[in-house]
């Protein structure tokens, strides 16, 4: 926990101090191409783990293609107000895992808010849209870690878009980081059928 603690606090004090200087040199015009370029080094970092993940899953012999998927008003909002929490971006991220020519799963990709921070989250399913695995991506706070725990997120394997979510156990210390993660797993597993019928009706690539 004290490494964790201290991790957190040179990775905020590094980009403190480098946005500082811009600002002490008179770069204060590029802070914002910087930050697209940060935000998008840190992602391809949370996309390869998040690979990663999706095959030790599924399996070495998979193909997934990947898209960022804009929410639709029209079953965004409904799902808000269902789920009782917003989604945290205007977008999901999906990955279609396909074997031998045939879609065996899907995986998706969402952040939601903690206690201050994004909890960025991973949810696998089958083709039934029913939870198949979850992982905790990145965790960006000192507590409450404990939601990325494998134990605690074999509650949600089975979950579909008919189940009931007031039956997940709590965690000491971690109450705000529980009601987080499992009304963004409740959200996704109602966008999925949603996004599957959008995809195959628009014939988008991801799914071809």
């Amino acid at each position: 926990m004290i490494i964790l603690q201290i991790k957190l606090m040179l990775e905020s004090v590094i980009i403190s101090n480098f946005i500082s200087q811009l600002f002490k040199r008179k770069l204060w015009m590029r802070t914002a191409a910087f930050a697209v370029l940060l935000q998008t080094m840190v992602f391809a970092g949370i996309k390869d783990d998040t690979e990663t993940m999706i095959v030790q899953h599924f399996g070495s012999d998979i193909e997934f293609s990947f898209t960022k998927y804009d929410l639709p008003t029209g079953f965004k909002t409904p799902i808000e107000r269902e789920v009782k929490q917003r989604f945290y971006s205007s977008f999901v991220y999906i990955w279609v895992v396909s074997e031998e020519d045939s879609i065996i799963g899907y995986a998706l990709l969402d952040n939601v808010k903690g206690k201050s921070m994004p909890i960025t989250f991973l949810v696998m399913y089958n083709t039934q849209g029913e939870v198949a695995h979850s992982n905790v991506v990145k965790y960006r706070e000192p507590i409450g870690g404990d939601v990325g725990r494998s134990s605690w997120l074999e509650q949600f394997i089975g979950k579909s878009n008919k189940s009931v979510y007031d039956d997940i156990d709590g965690i000491s210390g971690a109450t705000i980081s529980v009601h987080a993660v499992t009304k963004g797993i409740h959200k996704l597993t109602l966008l999925l059928d949603e996004i599957k019928m959008d995809l195959a009706n628009n014939d988008r690539p991801a799914i071809k």
